[in-house]
């Protein structure tokens, strides 16, 4: 028995990844470069999933939350806004500091959720519920956004996206290390430019007044 143990403990060191390779966090298994998120709940906290744990929250990420567990597998589509209304003083009511947020369908608290980016990470505020029915009255196309796991993202002077959470925080990791001085420097301007052009070009650009509510 002893000798045995010994060859299955090897063989797992053989398997594990190296220090510079990532690890799926449910399996251990080693993470292709581009793979999926899983959102813990109520932690909040994104753990990345290899290919075979995804095929297995694929069903509730159709159901979102509701479908129980404590995991929700983050969706993999983004959608440009053409037409987004959003005036300014629904977005003053919306009390947000700064010109960018991604505002989250809250399952635990009902309400929404404000994320909004700052030199020191993301800082979370709850959000006007009477904006938000007001923006979605305006924009019926987020009438289907997917709560938890989906934001809508708001740059006052790019425009508006339905994105997977998951590229919130990446917007976020991405300010809070690149910020520089007062004002954040060129360095974090140049890879806010970069972040956008990207998403733009992995999106789809659908109408705001289209309340279609297709699964990705």
């Amino acid at each position: 028995m002893t000798g045995l143990l010994r060859r299955l403990a090897a063989q797992a060191r053989e398997r594990r990844p190296s220090p510079r390779t990532q690890a799926c966090e449910l399996c251990g298994e080693t993470l292709a470069d581009v793979h999926r998120h899983l959102l813990e709940l109520p932690s909040r906290e994104l753990r990345c999933v290899c290919r075979a744990c995804q095929v297995l929250f694929d069903h509730a990420a159709a159901g979102g939350p509701a479908s129980g567990g404590h995991h929700v597998l983050v969706p993999d589509r983004r959608r440009r806004l053409s037409g987004f209304v959003l005036p300014d003083p629904v977005w003053a009511r919306l009390g947000v500091p700064v010109r960018m947020a991604c505002l989250v369908r809250d399952s635990a608290s009902g309400g929404i959720i404000a994320f909004y980016p700052s030199p020191a990470g993301a800082v979370r505020a709850s959000a006007g519920q009477a904006a938000w029915d007001l923006i979605v009255r305006d924009n019926p196309v987020l009438a289907g956004l997917r709560q938890d796991v989906e934001a809508l993202l708001v740059d006052r002077d790019r425009g508006a996206w339905i994105v997977p959470l998951d590229d919130c925080y990446a917007l976020a990791g991405t300010i809070r290390s690149r910020w520089r001085g007062l004002s954040g420097g060129q360095d974090v301007r140049a890879h806010l430019d970069a972040f956008f052009t990207d998403l733009d070009d992995r999106s789809v650009t659908v109408p705001a007044t289209d309340d279609s509510r297709s699964p990705a």
